[in-house]
């Protein structure tokens, strides 16, 4: 790689990835929906592209752009796409994607492949080239303006000469390329520079003037690309940048990371001192504690003041003097580090804030992959995102877009019949391929889940026999919830054959295993014939975090404090047997009960002979109350994984140092809570699930937060279409809905849920702002079981009647 491409690239990079995301996602809503308003924008970013690849020489990129370019003309108007042109740009996306990791930046492997597949569909016919905008693509070239600079502050010699000279060829290079202000600010730049190529120029003041053109430079490309071709100022000049232009940076990821890294060390050092200010407190206490007690043994031995010897006496005065410095010290130490803790938290807080991306852009990497493996496999499936505007870690992220990757596959593969199957068991031919991302508190849920054949608990119990993983007895007593997480074991697959996707029994463990490094815990359910869902839990953020610490079996241990919903006190009598397993009731709630040292391989009893202190730990929607010896306070930690080095012992998470430099093993909330085991009899119920209908966004948060409090899972809908396409698929226990809504109002979609016979039984509350009897009696006469204006809801009403309709 060049020094110039070199200095680039971090930015090229992340500007090629947003581009060739942004134009797979478009051109698959230009299949779904033609139009010359979605036309343009992809034409553009083509057209960018390739401007940008040019100024930079990374040719292979450069081609692949223009080729896109001319199959996005065929598009113009609302003629569409034709006949594989769709698969042709996001194999050329891809490529382009893949080539920025390739040993040879921005080389493309298959080049050849990907100019014929895109050649084919354009059939020779030549696009209508795009104007040019003014500056368009130059981005580069100003940075690497930038940067040559910015050597030149810090070389001498030969070097600085080198340097000015490459600043200086850039310059005169816009300058020819430019026109109007823009063109005369790259020409005074490349004077400045040229100064610097001479020996004994003013380096300082050369620099500064030539850092300020180029800024003005930077400014007016901008102004003018903002403006147009033809976007002359109103009074003649220059046109000024957009409002917050120079309000927004792009940092490197790994720069955040590192900055990350050193602010969680900072809040752990914050604890240090706290620590070390309660051990001077203490010692300050210990001296004058001693000091009394000298004072009464001079009291006892009656030896008077006055014969004291001297020495004795300034000994007691030194002894109490410093207990006065040190219990002041601590304060003072105490005070400063509490002051600490707060800036050191809401930096940390800031910089967590900074991290957060929305989940869309993982959602929509998928669009592309569902339509090349299902188009391969001649399969017709319907993608489904939800939850793209949740925020969450990118480095959670980051990790996450591997495990879906493989979930979807593996539902494409394994999961979804051909049409001809699916048709014959009653099923639509297309399938549906639904991912969806909750936030949890501090934690998110991403759920995949398709309406396929469904795992075999039967095959997977084979399949873990004939592997020797389990014995053919052992197989026989494991549930079929146990027996589906045999899915998560290396080397076990139910594929009958191997092909390019499935087979060879790697996929899902490895799904687990990423899983785990982050903290985090996967599962999953199926009912046969209609479909396998996949739950993946993991925490929003990866950053430092607050750790419970803890005794148990004699060592110490740390859990994560998001992971603890509390802490009990469980006696004997507290205790019961359900199928042969102890459990105990938590707010009317049968929870596995085990010693957390036994769970973790241990020895231990399973019924405590007295009162013990037990941790309530949550993960994945199951929960189970885990005896400790003690508990020992919190820690702010900085969970360090452990790699492969640990992979067989699945309950460990990582290691974090605690203020007193000791190590010591952080936990696994998801393998304990799996570990622990759940007896049929014992599982609650799954949440009620209630569609709730509104188009004003207002209404629909605050009736969605009402329920979520009260324990109910909320799928929100805009409009009634949405809300039956939801009762439908993937179903629900009781509608909310708005009356006066676009497309399908309260009252139409009430009589269509009551004419569908698979959802006439569901329960329908009406809540709106019309109060009138008649208004009231045509809800009611539609099959409405409820009837609420919207000035009740928040008075307890509705959730009394939604109560009364889904008793427990």
């Amino acid at each position: 790689m060049s020094d110039l491409l070199e200095r680039v690239w971090p930015v090229f990079e992340a500007e090629t990835r947003e581009q060739v995301q942004a134009l797979a996602a478009g051109v698959l809503e230009l299949e779904a929906a033609p139009s010359p308003d979605a036309v343009m924008p992809l034409r553009r970013i083509a057209h960018t592209l390739k401007g940008t690849a040019a100024s930079l020489g990374l040719h292979d990129i450069e081609q692949a752009a223009h080729a896109v370019e001319d199959v996005l003309v065929l598009a113009d108007g609302d003629r569409g796409l034709p006949a594989g042109a769709v698969e042709a740009v996001l194999r050329a996306a891809r490529a382009v994607e893949e080539a920025l990791t390739s040993p040879t930046p921005g080389r493309i492997a298959d080049m050849a492949e990907v100019l014929a597949r895109l050649a084919a569909v354009s059939d020779g016919r030549a696009p209508a080239p795009l104007a040019p905008e003014p500056g368009e693509g130059r981005s580069a070239e100003l940075d690497v303006l930038a940067a040559e600079l910015s050597s030149i502050c810090v070389v001498d010699g030969a070097e600085r000469a080198a340097h000015a000279a490459r600043a200086r060829a850039v310059a005169e290079r816009l300058e020819g390329a430019l026109r109007g202000r823009a063109g005369e600010l790259a020409g005074r730049v490349a004077r400045s520079v040229g100064e610097l190529e001479a020996d004994g120029a003013d380096v300082a003041r050369a620099v500064a003037r030539a850092a300020a053109e180029l800024v003005e430079l930077r400014a007016a490309l901008v102004a003018t690309s903002v403006a147009g071709p033809r976007g002359d100022a109103p009074d003649g000049g220059a046109s000024r940048p957009r409002k917050g232009e120079d309000r927004v940076v792009r940092v490197d990821a790994s720069r955040l990371d590192t900055v990350s890294a050193e602010v969680d060390q900072l809040v752990v050092g914050v604890s240090r001192r706290e620590r070390r200010g309660r051990d001077l407190e203490r010692m300050a206490q210990a001296l004058r504690e001693a000091l009394l007690l000298v004072q009464r043994g001079l009291d006892e031995a009656g030896i008077p003041h006055e014969t004291r010897p001297r020495a004795l006496d300034e000994g007691v005065d030194r002894i109490r003097t410093h207990a006065a410095d040190v219990g002041r010290a601590a304060r003072e130490l105490r005070r400063e580090a509490e002051r600490e803790r707060l800036s050191a938290h809401a930096l940390r807080d800031t910089l967590q804030e900074l991290r957060m991306v929305p989940a869309e852009s993982a959602l929509l990497a998928l669009r592309p992959t569902v339509r090349e493996v299902a188009a391969r496999l001649g399969k017709h499936v319907s993608l489904r995102l939800e939850g793209g505007e949740v925020r969450l870690d990118r480095r959670v992220l980051d990790e996450l877009k591997g495990p879906l990757l493989h979930l979807v596959r593996n539902a494409l593969d394994h999961g979804i019949e051909p049409p001809e199957a699916r048709r014959a068991a009653g099923k639509p031919a297309e399938a549906l391929l639904a991912v969806r991302v909750e936030p949890r508190g501090d934690r998110v849920l991403v759920t995949v889940r398709d309406d396929g054949a469904g795992l075999s608990p039967e095959r997977l119990r084979a399949a873990a026999v004939q592997r020797g993983d389990v014995t053919a007895a052992e197989a026989a007593r494991l549930s079929d919830a146990d027996a589906l997480r045999l899915a998560f074991r290396s080397g076990i697959s139910t594929a009958a054959e191997i092909t390019e996707l499935s087979g060879r029994g790697v996929g899902l463990d490895v799904v687990a295993e990423a899983v785990r490094r982050l903290g985090g815990g996967v599962d999953v359910a199926s009912e046969r014939g209609r479909g396998a869902s996949f739950v993946i839990d993991v925490p929003l953020t990866i950053a430092g975090t607050t750790g419970l610490l803890f005794r148990a079996g004699g060592g110490l241990a740390l859990l994560s404090a998001d992971a603890i919903e509390r802490v009990l006190l469980v006696g004997p009598g507290d205790l019961g047997t359900v199928a042969g397993h102890v459990m105990v009731c938590v707010d009317g709630d049968q929870i596995p009960f085990a010693p957390l040292a036994q769970v973790v391989g241990a020895s231990g009893s399973a019924r405590p002979s007295e009162t013990a202190v037990a941790l309530l730990v949550a993960s994945g929607g199951r929960r189970a109350a885990l005896a400790v010896d003690e508990v020992l306070g919190e820690q702010a930690i900085v969970v360090s994984s452990l790699g492969r080095r640990m992979s067989t012992a699945p309950h460990i998470a990582g290691a974090a140092v605690l203020d007193d430099g000791r190590v010591v093993a952080v936990l696994q909330p998801a393998h304990l809570v799996g570990t622990a085991p759940i007896p049929e009899e014992a599982k609650g119920p799954s949440p009620r699930r209630i569609v709730v209908a509104d188009d004003s966004l207002g209404t629909r948060s605050a009736v969605k937060a009402i329920l979520e409090i009260a324990g109910f899972v909320v799928l929100p809908a805009a409009d009634g279409e949405e809300a039956l396409a939801l009762a439908r698929d993937p179903g629900c226990d009781l509608v909310v809905t708005d009356v006066q809504m676009p497309r399908l109002d309260g009252v139409s979609l009430t009589r269509r849920l009551r004419a569908d016979p698979k959802l006439s039984h569901v329960p329908v509350v009406l809540v709106t702002s019309l109060d009138a009897p008649e208004d009231r009696a045509a809800g009611l006469a539609a099959g409405a079981d409820g009837y609420l204006v919207k000035r009740d809801v928040q008075r307890g009403k509705l959730l009394d009647l939604v109560r009364q309709l889904l008793p427990a």
